[in-house]
């Protein structure tokens, strides 16, 4: 009788510990005390649009279509009334969707959004930045400001890439939408030129947030790549060197001083972009591929078996956590699917792949 009652209630402990509810699951797996960072050799390193054209056409069709700018380019929190430039970073969605299948129409989209984005560049390289009016939000300081900036130059200059590289896009067919890039150029090289002055400010703005220290260096390295300017890119590769300093043994950057689920995946997911944009002889991509490799490793540790990834312990995101704009923050699972992605194709394990289906198939039901 003992027996049985002692299994009866271990039966009941393990259910109490899976489940909070019949659709709510709670306890992630255990990170073990001395767990170290696991690293998967790199069968190949790919290229941008190479690492595009693996991913399932209908996954790169979703990405773009929250980026979807209304008529006139306006993305996201511009589409009522212009806000800020950071709101334009759809654009490499678009970008992405543009050169998995090619179509005039998005890429129409594409430029249009370009070029609204700088009809509110000022005289020094900088954006405006107007507080939609009825609205209580802070005043940004300078880091915001700066911030702000390098979210949408990354995306920008990501973009700017992967049309370079495309064979649809070089067509003699899109010259006109060539010529329409090209004339941004000076407006674009004073964008770099603006941002290199809030080099020291981003270093500092941005020192606990690694995901952000890796925005930065996208935005340097991607923009400074696409103007063939060496300034640009090597402020990039120093923002990638400190993100590097930003790991831990286990695995996860060091975000607000402890690990956060989400921020890892958007911390990965841009490591892996700057990855695919490095120079062919690059030193720097194989540390930053041991970086990612480990951190992808140390990130399915959250991933709970339902495909949800636990929050659990997070010092940003989870409920209760940051707000932006007034709205808490929710899991990027979107940056976590796309990071498990890349680890798949550039190491042929295939169980990655496996873990990003799971993400990709809880969060969209």
């Amino acid at each position: 009788m003992n027996k049985i009652f002692l299994i009866l209630l271990l039966q009941i402990f393990f259910i109490s510990c899976v489940k909070k509810s019949d659709n709510q699951t709670i306890t992630p797996p255990v990170l073990i005390d001395n767990y170290q960072c696991k690293t998967i050799p790199v069968l190949q390193f790919k290229t941008q649009n190479e690492i595009t054209s693996l991913f399932d056409n209908e996954i790169i069709e979703k990405l773009s279509i929250s980026a979807i700018p209304i008529t006139n380019g306006a993305m996201s929190e511009n589409k009522k009334a212009y806000f800020s430039v950071r709101f334009q970073i759809g654009i490499s969605n678009l970008a992405d969707y543009v050169v998995d299948v090619p179509n005039t129409s998005t890429l129409d989209m594409l430029v249009k959004s370009i070029e609204y984005s700088f009809q509110h560049q000022l005289s020094n390289g900088d954006f405006q930045v107007i507080i939609p009016a009825g609205t209580n939000f802070p005043a940004p300081s300078e880091g915001d400001l700066a911030s702000g900036n390098a979210f949408f130059m990354s995306s920008l200059g990501s973009a700017l890439l992967a049309l370079q590289e495309s064979d649809f896009y070089n067509n003699p067919s899109n010259s006109g939408y060539r010529n329409r890039i090209e004339i941004l150029r000076p407006k674009i090289q004073s964008a770099l030129n603006f941002l290199l002055t809030q080099n020291n400010l981003l270093q500092n703005y941005d020192a606990s947030a690694p995901n952000r220290l890796l925005f930065d260096a996208l935005a340097f390295y991607s923009i400074g790549k696409w103007l063939d300017d060496n300034n640009g890119k090597n402020v990039g590769l120093n923002f990638v060197k400190i993100a590097l300093t930003k790991r831990t043994d286990k695995g996860y950057f060091i975000e607000k001083g402890g690990w956060d689920s989400s921020y890892q995946g958007v911390g990965l997911s841009l490591g892996f972009k700057l990855l695919s944009i490095f120079d062919t002889g690059e030193t720097l991509k194989q540390p930053l591929w041991d970086c990612l490799s480990c951190g992808t490793n140390w990130l399915k540790s959250r991933i709970l078996v339902s495909g949800e990834i636990s929050t659990q312990g997070n010092t940003r995101v989870y409920s209760g956590g940051e707000m932006f704009l007034g709205v808490s923050k929710t899991v990027a699972w979107k940056s976590t699917m796309i990071a498990f992605y890349n680890m798949k194709y550039l190491s042929g394990e295939n169980n990655y792949g496996d873990i990003a289906n799971k993400v990709l198939t809880f969060y969209q039901n």
